[in-house]
């Protein structure tokens, strides 16, 4: 049975490389793909799509796409500007706000989805269907392991207090 437990040293630099030249890709593609809507790059889509689930606060936004919250309130600014998103009460805490898809935004996602799903199918035109569906599988799986690693970081880095300390 192979051993799992430790990636070789020429593997790692295949996914390392890789992934390097796919995010260069990726980010050289995203400056000529075309707007769907004329206020909205593809820097919006991560907000658009989060709120697809639940209207939500900022706060919880910019914690979910992995940004900062004057980033993203900004970014709220301009698609609420554009009809994009809509701000309503939060029926929890009537003093919050919270973010939600205006009817226009779920219309601007359905293309986005609509147009990604097609440029998916011709790009991967060659794969089989098991191909395909075990990529998506691994890209899961990486995705998890980043988010993982991502918040052990976070929490070494998070400043220390000890509990029950009064505030001077």
């Amino acid at each position: 049975m192979p051993d799992h437990s430790h990636l070789d040293r020429e593997t790692a630099d295949r996914v390392s490389l890789g992934l390097v030249r796919l995010m260069k890709l990726l980010q050289s593609m995203k400056l000529h793909a075309p707007r769907l809507h004329p206020a909205v790059d593809a820097t919006a889509y991560p907000l658009l799509f989060t709120l697809l689930a639940e209207p939500r606060r900022v706060s919880v936004l910019a914690e979910v796409i992995h940004s900062d919250i004057s980033t993203v309130s900004r970014q709220v600014s301009t698609l609420v500007g554009h009809g994009l998103l809509e701000k309503i009460s939060d029926p929890e805490d009537g003093r919050a706000q919270l973010v939600r898809l205006s009817d226009e935004g779920h219309a601007l996602l359905s293309a986005i989805q609509q147009q990604r799903n097609e440029w998916f199918r011709e790009l991967m035109d060659d794969w089989t269907p098991d191909q395909a569906s075990d990529f998506a599988a691994h890209l899961e799986r990486f995705g998890s392991a980043l988010e993982t690693n991502r918040e052990r970081l976070l929490r070494r880095r998070a400043p220390l207090t000890p509990p029950n300390t009064p505030e001077n």
